[in-house]
């Protein structure tokens, strides 16, 4: 064995109540996850090289996943739910959709990269294009490849630009399909 101290151990971790226990367990795993996938593919951890990483036991493991892309799933969605908070709290104070969900895809940057380059097609980038088609439904396809692509290009340039300058972009490009592209659909 290494010298290499588990996530447990690096939280120095000792009595926890068991929802306590169980969210240290599930976060302990994710962070070892994530490690993993720096090192190899998805499909080639194992529960027990997880575990292990992770500190925990194969029981605890089971007591809260079935498989380890459950583990990936999970953490995915909570980073989504994040995503949606950051959303509907710009949305309740008025402000534009685009800066908070760059924001936070600027924030988890290491995450997604670690995420895309894994080729996991259930990557935060493809749950936000879906998003994207859910608040903006009336969106052409020429204006919604666009905003995809601009913010695609910005995040594999290591998101280099400023969060404004592209939300500005996204949001210019969102003003002309208000402007330009609604009214001529209303009228037909």
């Amino acid at each position: 064995m290494t010298d290499q101290k588990t996530e447990l151990e690096k939280r120095n971790i000792t009595r926890l109540s068991n929802k306590q226990a169980k969210m240290v367990t599930k976060s302990c795993l994710q962070t070892a996850l994530v490690q993993l996938l720096d090192k190899k593919e998805l499909s080639d951890i194992s529960v027990s090289e997880l575990a292990r990483r992770a500190g925990v036991s194969r029981t605890a493991f089971y007591s809260n996943y079935q498989t380890v892309d459950d583990v990936l799933t999970e953490l995915i969605d909570q980073k989504l739910e994040e995503v949606n908070n950051s959303i509907w709290e710009a949305i309740n104070r008025e402000e534009d959709f685009f800066p908070p969900i760059i924001q936070k895809m600027k924030d988890n940057y290491d995450l997604y990269s670690l995420l895309m380059k894994a080729n996991i097609e259930k990557t935060a980038f493809f749950q936000f294009r879906d998003h994207i088609k859910d608040y903006y439904p009336a969106l052409d396809k020429k204006t919604y490849y666009m905003i995809i692509s601009i913010i695609l290009e910005w995040f594999i340039n290591g998101c280099e630009d400023s969060v404004a300058l592209i939300s500005e972009i996204c949001d210019k490009s969102v003003e002309a399909v208000k402007t330009e592209i609604l009214p001529k659909l209303r009228e037909s």
